[in-house]
């Protein structure tokens, strides 16, 4: 009699956690606008649910103090395309060394990254990998000059998917966020830097880019030629350059000035290329008497700014970018919580060479 008792009192507590269940699920359902069928298709890992139908369910799981822990553990994993220029410049291998070592970290929003590189000058070829990764991906953080196709390309991508600009911002192709530094007031560091280490007495200074094309880069042309004129008027600006991301030309570049303008008194390079400038400097015999400044910390730089032919690098961080993207993502799915900040850019950091790290 004991036992039966004990059985029906069972078979209750089951009854009640099967209706509290139920109910939860009702809650969120009516709460998000979506069907009880959706929402246990999102708790229990069933598939068919579109990501922003999935987002609805866990921002009501959360608003109706649920805990969200719970929903994601059973979420389906998030494909997000990373699309960045080629690893042969150190700044995005570093890049790309920074999504994969986020991919262990990134388990609790649920999100897999997969890199794609950018692998033809064509902006028509880059425009026609956008579209393709949009019909396969959840998501994309993309890295890309502002060519008006490629831009055209991602705003029809972002009506299906959300995509995050990546370092440099395309503002006109529909992304839901940018992430990256202030490239002004990089460019206007830049010239601080110049200007005092030329001093009073002034020169003349090449402006190197890699391509105008990259509004970074003309963001940081802006603020460099900005302070100048405001602070050091008696350094001006021999020439605005590009190097077209390639190395070489921006050691023939480098060259060519020189030689022809005997009194070049510093080298600003907004993009790759330095050692090549470096050694320029050193061949020509003016590495100590040309100050050359330029941007993304990397070993080789580090030995460069260690034996003076570098006098600054000014560094963005790309570890740090690479964590900020998925975040974003990760809030936009409200998969994550994130901090509202006063200062929507990543911070960015001067290295000489009394505090270059060793790496």
């Amino acid at each position: 009699m004991v036992a039966h008792h004990s059985t029906c009192k069972m078979m209750e507590i089951h009854h009640s956690e099967h209706m509290a269940n139920k109910t939860t699920l009702e809650k969120i359902a009516k709460a998000a606008g979506v069907s009880i069928t959706t929402v246990d298709r999102v708790v229990n890992q069933r598939g068919g649910v579109s990501p922003k139908s999935e987002a609805k369910v866990l921002e009501w799981a959360s608003r109706l103090d649920l805990d969200r822990r719970i929903f994601r553990a059973h979420v389906k994993s998030l494909r997000i395309a990373v699309l960045i220029p080629s690893p042969s410049n150190p700044f995005f291998a570093t890049m790309r060394d920074a999504f994969h070592a986020l991919e262990g970290s990134s388990e609790d929003i649920r999100m897999s990254c997969f890199i794609h590189y950018i692998t033809s000058p064509d902006a028509v070829v880059t425009a026609k990998k956008v579209k393709e990764l949009a019909g396969q991906y959840d998501g994309i953080i993309i890295c890309s000059p502002d060519y008006p196709v490629i831009s055209d390309a991602i705003l029809d991508a972002s009506k299906s998917v959300p995509v995050v600009t990546l370092v440099n911002d395309l503002p006109t192709s529909g992304r839901i966020a940018y992430v990256g530094p202030d490239n002004r007031k990089i460019g206007r560091a830049a010239g601080e830097l110049m200007g005092r280490f030329i001093g009073r007495d002034g020169g003349k200074v090449l402006l190197m880019l890699g391509d105008h094309r990259i509004m970074g880069h003309q963001e940081r042309e802006m603020g460099f030629r900005a302070v100048l004129r405001e602070r050091f008027p008696k350094v001006r600006l021999l020439d605005i350059v590009e190097s077209e991301e390639s190395s070489e030309r921006a050691g023939y570049l480098a060259k060519t000035a020189l030689l022809t303008e005997p009194d070049v008194s510093g080298i600003y390079n907004v993009s790759a290329g330095n050692y090549a400038i470096a050694q320029t400097l050193q061949e020509l015999g003016c590495g100590e008497s040309v100050i050359l400044i330029t941007h993304e910390l990397s070993p080789r730089r580090c030995e460069l700014l260690k034996s003076g032919l570098v006098d600054a690098v000014i560094d963005q961080n790309p570890r740090m970018e690479a964590r900020k993207s998925l975040d974003v993502l990760a809030h936009h799915f409200q998969r994550s919580e994130m901090e509202n900040s006063p200062d929507p850019f990543t911070p960015f950091e001067i290295f000489l060479r009394e505090n270059c790290p060793n790496l």
